[in-house]
């Protein structure tokens, strides 16, 4: 049975990145992550994504976790922390192409962004899930 905790989670020169394995909406778990790290995680090329895919893998949680990833007010997709340069879904490609990633199917309200069978998800904010925060700071050792 899995405790009501984040798992700390890094890899060799790259950022912290925390698994929380405690349901929260998405304004809940960016509040969590900010209390507590930096933010939720900002995945800024496909290496980077597969190094949180693995180190959450590595907890054994397979379902879906929230990401940074929001809709901003133009209707751009964004992420959360302000001063991260702006996500361009052309260079990244992340989404889950196959199931015609974003989609906004569910009335619309489709506003943020969380990892699913190891692609990007837009799902609505409310509901609650697992996350990733991650910590600013480069590290050059692993931890778990």
């Amino acid at each position: 049975m899995k405790s009501n905790h984040s798992e700390k989670l890094s890899s060799c020169l790259t950022y912290e990145y925390h698994f929380a394995n405690m349901n929260k909406n998405w304004t809940e778990a960016q509040s969590y992550c900010r209390e507590n790290y930096t933010d939720l995680v900002t995945i800024d090329n496909p290496e980077e994504m597969n190094r949180v895919i693995n180190r959450v893998n590595l907890t054994g949680y397979t379902g879906p976790a929230w990401i940074g990833l929001e809709k901003g007010n133009s209707w751009k997709w964004q992420w959360s922390l302000a001063d991260t340069p702006s996500y361009n879904e052309n260079d990244i490609g992340l989404w889950d192409k196959a199931a015609n990633q974003p989609d906004w199917m569910i009335g619309g309200t489709e506003d943020c962004g969380r990892l699913e069978n190891l692609k990007w998800h837009d799902y609505p904010c409310n509901f609650k899930a697992y996350f990733v925060c991650y910590n600013g700071k480069l590290s050059d050792h692993i931890s778990f």
